[in-house]
């Protein structure tokens, strides 16, 4: 908008200085200075050797008494009131200067000899052709900014229909392609936020598929096995064995309850968080209370906690670095054989929380997707420890969310070791 602003008011500023200067000197040259009047000289003469037999005080009305008895328009001037210019200086020497006030009127001025002032006479000037010139050369300046201004709007109007056009085109997966418009336009940026948008449903329905193909194929295998343990169930008569097939049930339930509760996580995440409420907090409390939360059931694993800032204050939406803290010491205690070693540290540009672990690591063929949508890599033996491939997927996205991002990389003992990181530039006001 105030590109768009800026470049239009300049436009039309000089645009009018420049075009009125050209209009200006063709009328000149058309309608130059004009010849000396006899009858106007005369006229003058007539006038000061009437107001010399006159006192200087008088001067004035005997100008208005002259100008009803000739029906003229005429004026007295003090010297003072004379702009200093060329034409100023020829009226001061005693010189006649005419002057043309309009089309159709020419001002004659000449100093009074011996007195300091200046008369004007008003003339009509009956010259048809004076007057239509002018009129083409008023229609031509305003021809010529509108001209003008078209060219300034015609790329804007140009680039606008090609956004419109995408609008309304869609791609085979419902998304409008893409707009290519330059730098130079006016509307770069709104095509540029129009690409963002397109990219951003074409994640969202990328993710609604993946989402639909997770459900449909998560669901199956336990509500299989729920059906084939009713129908076992009911045909035991031994307590002891249909209680083991209720407990089993139970545990698909639960798989169930835990896929669904993941799954409107996700949901929740993926409607994106409008503005980040940044505070400055102890980042190593935190590691500590989420490693407590975590590792209730993991009592045989190791826990060390390197902390490299000291008592420095992070600047984060407490929440969500929760979340995603929560989620890659999930995952590692997953993983992990006898170990994890959690690191806080900053560069002169970042925060840094590195967790590494002693597990069988992510092959580098799959680093790249490891965090995304309902990705679950299947290396380890033992495939209960997958997971639903959401939670590394969630870690991502409240990293953009930051400006930062999550990596992962091998650990010096052959694991995973997970980078998170984050711009430390946020201030409070």
């Amino acid at each position: 908008m105030n590109r768009a602003f800026a470049s239009l008011y300049l436009l039309i500023v000089f645009s009018v200085v420049g075009i009125g200067w050209g209009v200006d000197k063709l009328w000149q040259a058309y309608n130059s200075a004009p010849e000396l009047n006899s009858y106007v000289g005369s006229l003058f003469r007539l006038l000061e050797n009437d107001l010399n037999a006159q006192p200087v005080d008088l001067y004035p009305q005997r100008v208005q008494s002259f100008s009803k008895t000739a029906e003229l328009q005429m004026e007295l001037y003090r010297l003072d009131e004379l702009a200093d210019s060329g034409l100023g200086q020829q009226i001061l020497l005693g010189d006649i200067v005419s002057l043309n006030a309009s089309p159709t009127e020419l001002v004659s001025y000449k100093r009074l000899a011996e007195s300091d002032y200046i008369l004007s006479i008003h003339q009509v000037i009956d010259d048809p052709d004076a007057g239509y010139f002018y009129q083409v050369l008023l229609v031509g300046f305003y021809l010529s900014i509108a001209l003008v201004i078209f060219f300034w709007v015609w790329p804007l109007s140009r680039d606008l229909r090609i956004l419109q056009k995408q609008t309304l085109k869609l791609g085979q997966d419902g998304v409008p392609s893409a707009v290519n418009i330059g730098p130079r336009s006016t509307v770069f940026e709104l095509a540029q936020s129009f690409n963002r948008m397109s990219e951003r449903i074409r994640e969202l329905i990328g993710t609604h598929k993946e989402m639909t193909y997770a459900v449909s194929h998560e669901l199956r295998t336990p509500l299989a096995r729920m059906k084939f343990a009713l129908e076992m169930a009911a045909d035991i008569e031994d307590r002891k064995i249909q209680g083991r097939k209720l407990a089993s049930i139970r545990e698909d339930v639960g798989e169930m309850e835990s896929l669904i509760n993941e799954l409107l996580t996700y949901a929740g995440f993926e409607q994106g968080v409008t503005k980040l409420n940044l505070k400055p907090g102890d980042l190593k409390a935190l590691v500590r209370d989420v490693v407590k939360n975590c590792s209730s059931e993991m009592v045989s694993l190791k826990h060390e906690l390197r902390n490299r800032l000291g008592d420095q204050q992070v600047f984060c939406e407490w929440y969500l670095i929760e979340r995603a803290l929560h989620n890659v010491i999930s995952n590692a205690q997953r993983y992990a054989g006898s170990r994890i070693r959690i690191t806080l540290d900053a560069d002169e540009k970042d925060y840094m929380v590195l967790v590494e672990d002693d597990g069988p690591g992510i092959p580098p063929a799959d680093r790249s997707r490891v965090f995304n949508s309902f990705v679950r890599l299947r290396q380890n033996t033992n495939f209960d420890k997958s997971g639903f491939g959401l939670g590394l997927s969630i870690v991502s996205r409240i990293m953009e969310w930051h400006g930062g991002s999550a990596d992962v990389a091998e650990s010096e003992w052959g694991g995973a070791k997970f980078v998170l990181r984050w711009p430390q530039t946020f201030k409070l006001d």
